[in-house]
């Protein structure tokens, strides 16, 4: 079991209401979508429009058995799909989902949906889609455990600042 030195705990778990816009932070950006994120956070894939984000270094999980309790894994992307498709492509059960609410981001329309489901590495999901057109959606989802109770804040600040390009 891996446990999380105080130093990684600081980082990772930032405070409730504390505004990740405020803090100094870094921008990815490919072909389709920029999306801001603190500093201290690191991108571990960009390309084809697929980015990921972490907000500490990842583990090799086959060596620790479990994800850190404060880790937050975001993935954002364009997908060739309609808004329809895109939830149910990602495989939501109805009773994973515990919310869902309709928002703006960056003055386009979206939804999101907060997800809980019965297990594995981060069995707690947020995810924004915002449709492009008829055919093509993009959607920054943020994976995160039970025990982060600061990550809801900080994952919807970071959410907040996506820019679909064109």
């Amino acid at each position: 079991m891996a446990i999380p030195t105080l130093a990684m705990r600081v980082i990772a778990q930032p405070a409730k209401g504390e505004s990740i816009i405020l803090r100094t932070k870094e921008t990815v950006t490919s072909r389709r979508f920029s999306v801001d994120y603190p500093n201290h956070w690191m991108v571990t894939q960009n390309n084809d429009d697929y980015v990921i984000i972490y907000n500490q270094p990842p583990l090799d999980v086959t060596i620790t058995d479990e994800t850190p309790p404060y880790m937050i894994k975001t993935d954002v992307t364009v997908q060739p799909n309609s808004l329809r498709e895109a939830i149910l492509g990602f495989g939501s059960e109805p009773y994973d989902i515990q919310r869902i609410e309709i928002v703006t981001v960056n003055g386009r329309p979206g939804l999101r949906l907060w997800e809980e489901s019965q297990g594995g590495d981060f069995p707690n999901s947020l995810i924004t889609y915002i449709p492009i057109n008829n055919g093509e959606i993009a959607y920054i989802v943020s994976f995160y455990s039970r025990e982060n109770h600061a990550a809801e804040d900080a994952i919807i600040r970071m959410h907040n600042t996506l820019r679909v390009l064109y």
